[in-house]
Parts: structure tokens; sequence; C-alpha cells
């Protein structure tokens, strides 16, 4: 605006302008208030869903303290079916899991753990069923099976778990330097993950059990 003009003519000017646009910035309060309304909804919504989730995550629960495999496996289908973006859905998963290695049911444990590595938006809760899946497989005598799940874990999500189990899986394979190397890679973590005594204990049993370097011939 043209600083030489009239204040009159300011003020026309102003009319005018507020005149073409008042539909705009009404508009834009509009929008505003309905986004600010709407996060509140949403907001309202996960937390009820959250809820839900839980509740159902409980009664999980309580199904496989009494034993019913069946009931708790088909509300946990229920919770990834309905309740994937909570993290109950994934519990529930790792709860059956568990309960089906107890029971013997390798394969379906397998499956149930796989299914959270490959959905789950929990990084920690992934790297979790991703160390228990291949412990799973070790058991089912899959040991390369074991060893290619633990390699397909993203590097920043490992931990020194995933080294000693990786030790565990060598020394099936009859590598015992390989197993050395990994259970060294374990301890010489900083963080915490791992049993360091039984560790240790495994790295001296192999190695106490290895036979003594022959004399160099005369």
């Amino acid at each position: 605006m043209d600083e030489y003009l009239s204040e009159r003519q300011q003020v026309d000017w102003l009319r005018q302008v507020i005149k073409e646009n008042a539909p705009w910035a009404v508009a834009s309060v509009v929008l505003t208030a309905a986004g600010f309304f709407g996060y509140f909804q949403f907001q309202g919504w996960r937390d009820r869903e959250a809820a839900a989730a839980s509740q159902k995550y409980e009664t999980t629960l309580d199904l496989l303290a009494k034993g019913d495999a069946d009931g708790a496996l088909k509300l946990t289908k229920e919770l990834r079916a309905s309740y994937g973006r909570t993290p109950y859905s994934d519990l529930a998963a790792l709860a059956v899991a568990r309960f089906d290695v107890e029971a013997g049911k390798l394969g379906d444990a397998a499956g149930m753990l796989e299914d959270v590595v490959k959905n789950t938006r929990d990084e920690d809760l992934a790297m979790v069923a991703r160390l228990r899946l291949a412990r799973v497989q070790r058991a089912d005598g899959k040991p390369d099976a074991a060893l290619a799940t633990l390699a397909a874990a993203p590097a920043a999500a490992t931990s020194p778990a995933f080294a000693d189990v990786r030790g565990d899986v060598l020394l099936d394979k009859g590598d015992k330097a390989g197993a050395v190397a990994a259970w060294r890679e374990a301890l010489a973590a900083k963080s915490a993950g791992i049993n360091r005594d039984l560790v240790e204990l495994k790295v001296a049993s192999v190695e106490s059990a290895a036979p003594p370097a022959s004399a160099p011939k005369p």
C-alpha cells in the first residue's frame, strides 16, 4: 500500500481487502477449529481403542493361565485384526508363542513370532520377537534358519543376546571357534541383556574341551 495514501483512502482500501478475503479468512478459521476439535476426537478414539485392546490382552493372559489355548489364540487373532495399532496385539502374540513353546508346539510358536517380526510397529518388540524366533528355530532343529533370523536384524536393533544365541547355534553346528567368537562378542558389549557368568562359563567349557596343540616336531 502506498504510504502517501490519505487516511480515508487507507481505510477504504482495508475494507476492500477484508471484503474480498473474508470468505477465505472465515474458511481458514473454520478449518482450523475443525482440525483442533478433530484432533481431540481422534485422540479420544485412540484412547478408547487402547483401553479395549488392553482389556482383551488381559483376558488373553487369563485364558492362557487357565490353559485355554484355543480361546487365547482366537482372542489374539481378534487383537491383531482389529487392534494392530496397539502394542497389546503384539504382547498377546508373544504370550501365546511362549505358551506354545512350553506346550512343545514349536511350529505354531515360530509362526506367531514371525508375524510379530513382520508386522509390529514397535522396534523393541520386533527385536524381542526376532530373538525368541531364533531360539525357537534352534530348538526345532533348524540352525540355519535361526542364523538367518539373527542376521536379518537391523544392526541398530541388535543386542549382546543376539551374539549369545548365535554362539549357541554355531556350537550346535559344530563350529566351536565361531561359537567362542560370538560369545566373546557378546561379552565385549557394554550393554546388558545377557547372563555374563553363563556366557563366560560356555566359553571356558568349549575352550577347556579343545585338544591341546600338538608339539612341533624336532
